[in-house]
């Protein structure tokens, strides 16, 4: 879930001297349910409110008007299509509420729902150490969290860097998920993204994967934890580097590779280009057009001439579907990532490794899990797992029409790797 992330905070006056406070909340809708947490912070005076929900994929996002004063606390958060209004009346040291959902198209009023606050005992500061480490790889420094659990297992669980400009955040939740399963968790800003130097554009996949490298060598001499009881997990561009840095690091223990593609990159780039303009190009237009979004995409991997590319647009510049296509500009940097292949890779791992791939994933192709399957067939990996998630997409969301307003990660996605996870350590 994405979320626009403006925070302007005022507080009017508070309960006491408060420094950190968790509450916990529930949103109940049909036959299912929703956890959340609000944590308010006393921060120089003002008090700030943060959202967090593993099953939304969403940590401590930092909330819009917060007002909390005499008896009341209001605030709001703010996804891509819908804006939540939080709206609760304090009762003894709970909240009692309910939560407005409006149309961010329209701001209508979508759908209302009763949800308390109930404050909790133990805040995730008690239960989790996070610390905020930096060092260097080619040349670069590149920053990351560490987060350490109160009752460890000895056991860390690193994760892969995925793709475009994402930084850290986008795997806060799952860190603090496994954290909570008392792994010892690594998660980095990659680099030219969040604090972190460097250009990631103009980066291969090799020197990515090297930057991954270096990260999880860094994690294991921070933690002491050696490479044997370490495992690594990457979604989308990140799964596709799993088993690559496997056969790079075969003391790993095992990998984690969500949403991978069995073919290219520039494959699944394509996949999703013809996916989501099929219906404005049309069914009887779309293998033309497939084939002429190919070149644009060929030209930026450095697979085509800019003559060819230009003498192919020239043919069907004309057309009205050429409008949907994306021919890019002769000076565009080249993207080498997007001949990258994950197959080669599963071929040559000997570690256990979980692929998992909704089947409602318009990205990559939808036999991506039956190559890769086939693939490990060749490998020396004795215990590998293929898994598919009905009604999921690419982000491993569910697709809930009783409940659109939420995008919610499948139900049985985490429930999954963790009874796997259950299944190799022992």
């Amino acid at each position: 879930m994405r979320y626009l992330i403006i925070t302007t905070i005022t507080a009017i006056c508070f309960f006491g001297k408060l420094f950190a406070q968790s509450y916990s909340g529930t949103i109940y809708y049909g036959k299912s349910y929703i956890t959340y947490q609000i944590k308010l912070k006393d921060i120089d005076n003002q008090i700030n409110t943060f959202f967090t929900s593993i099953e939304m994929n969403a940590y401590e996002i930092p909330c819009l008007n917060t007002t909390l004063e005499k008896d009341s606390l209001k605030f709001y958060v703010i996804s891509d299509y819908y804006t939540y209004e939080y709206k609760y009346i304090k009762q003894n040291n709970n909240f009692k509420g309910h939560l407005i959902i409006y149309s961010n198209e329209n701001e209508h009023i979508l759908n209302s729902f009763e949800t308390d606050l109930i404050q909790e005992k133990e805040t995730e500061g008690d239960v989790i150490k996070k610390q905020d480490l930096s060092f260097t790889s080619n040349g670069l420094k590149l920053y990351g969290t560490l987060w350490e659990p109160k009752n460890s297992i000895q056991k860390g669980l690193f994760f892969v860097t995925s793709s475009q400009g994402n930084d850290r955040s986008s795997t806060n939740a799952e860190a603090s998920y496994f954290a909570d399963l008392g792994y010892t968790v690594f998660n980095y800003d990659k680099r030219g993204t969040g604090k972190s130097e460097g250009n990631w554009q103009s980066a291969t996949i090799e020197e990515l994967c090297s930057d991954d490298i270096n990260a999880i060598a860094f994690f294991a001499k921070a933690t002491r934890l050696p490479l044997s009881e370490i495992g690594i997990k990457g979604s989308s561009q990140g799964g596709i580097k799993i088993p690559y840095i496997l056969t790079k690091m075969p003391e790993l223990k095992f990998g984690i590779s969500i949403s991978c593609p069995s073919g290219t990159l520039l494959e699944s780039d394509l996949n999703y280009w013809k996916n989501t303009n099929v219906d404005q190009v049309g069914q009887e237009n779309i293998i033309v057009a497939e084939k002429v979004q190919k070149a644009g995409y060929d030209y930026l991997a450095n697979n085509l001439s800019y003559k060819k590319l230009n003498s192919i647009k020239n043919k069907y510049v004309n057309q009205d579907w050429f409008k949907y296509v994306w021919i890019p500009e002769e000076n565009i940097t080249k993207d080498y990532k997007l001949n990258f292949s994950g197959i080669p890779y599963f071929k040559k791992i000997s570690q256990p490794i979980l692929v998992i791939q909704g089947q409602s994933d318009i990205v990559i192709p939808g036999n991506s899990y039956k190559i890769i399957e086939k693939a490990l067939k060749k490998s020396e990996s004795k215990k590998y797992e293929i898994l598919t998630l009905d009604n999921t997409t690419h982000s491993m969301t569910y697709l809930d029409k009783e409940f659109p307003y939420f995008q919610t990660l499948s139900p049985k996605y985490l429930v999954s790797i963790t009874e796997w996870l259950k299944i190799i350590e022992n």
